[in-house]
């Protein structure tokens, strides 16, 4: 398998040890990072430490940054043939002039780690959130992956009468992708997604879906008052449930990355 350690973010300077032995260093406090986990550091029979080291400089910013680890940690473990970190891109290309059957175009990108070329397979449906049974399923894409390469796979099709996204109706839907090498199925990834667009013109201003829209947006930190920086899924929930009954319909976070549960959240 492949293991990689994903941090959401690190307040800063972070170097990071795998049993002694250092992985890599981000010195970034409000992006997200991941180290591979080598084989031959992980003891397979006993305990392996996982040491992050935390260089703060005060000061170093005009805010509240928090200190430390304040963003999820995840393990990663997945087979050497798999979807790259993040390597989904659906878009929905003609949605604007044909809202009836629109196109869904997926461009996922394929990663082989392992030592011998592959042949893999690529199947990938479409589901509205919450529904098993998928709306429409994508043409397979066949791919020939030598050795520490990759290769992206570019398929599409249509979505009859997809509901549409917007504040008050977020109507989301999301790909499923599966890598098939031989009979087995290797890796399963979902990427989240809405039917909607977007514009801004001289004469309407912005508009959502064809709909002048007044974006009534606020500035906000990362911090959670009291609970200092940390990034709890609940708090930042609470949040932005405050701000829309405030009548907020737009954030701008304030002045760097937020964590991605933020971006779920306002989905």
């Amino acid at each position: 398998k492949v293991i990689t350690v994903d941090f959401g973010g690190v307040y800063m300077n972070a170097t990071v040890y795998l049993n002694g032995e250092e992985l890599g260093f981000h010195p970034y406090g409000y992006t997200a990072f991941s180290f591979q986990l080598p084989q031959e550091l992980l003891d397979f029979e006993g305990e392996n430490v996982l040491a992050v080291k935390v260089d703060h400089r005060t000061p170093s910013s005009r805010w509240y940054s928090g200190s430390g680890i304040y963003r999820d940690v995840t393990l990663t473990v997945t087979d050497p043939v798999h979807v790259e970190r993040q390597g989904t891109h659906v878009t929905t290309p003609d949605l604007a002039e044909n809202q009836a059957n629109p196109k869904v175009h997926v461009e996922t990108t394929v990663q082989n780690q392992g030592d011998t070329q592959v042949q893999a397979v690529v199947r990938q449906s479409v589901y509205a959130a919450g529904s098993e049974e998928p709306v429409v399923t994508l043409p397979e894409a066949s791919l020939t992956l030598e050795p520490g390469g990759k290769q992206t796979a570019a398929q599409e099709s249509t979505v009859a009468s997809p509901k549409l996204w917007t504040p008050d109706t977020p109507n989301l839907y999301y790909v499923k992708t599966e890598v098939v090498v031989g009979d087995a199925v290797v890796d399963t990834y979902t990427t989240e997604f809405g039917f909607r667009w977007t514009n801004f013109n001289t004469t309407n201003g912005f508009t959502l879906n064809g709909v002048a829209m007044k974006l009534k947006g606020v500035c906000m930190h990362h911090d959670q008052g009291p609970l200092g920086s940390e990034a709890w899924y609940r708090a930042i929930e609470r949040q932005v449930e405050i701000l829309k009954e405030m009548g907020v319909n737009a954030i701008r976070v304030t002045h760097n990355p937020a964590a991605p549960a933020l971006v779920e959240i306002a989905n």
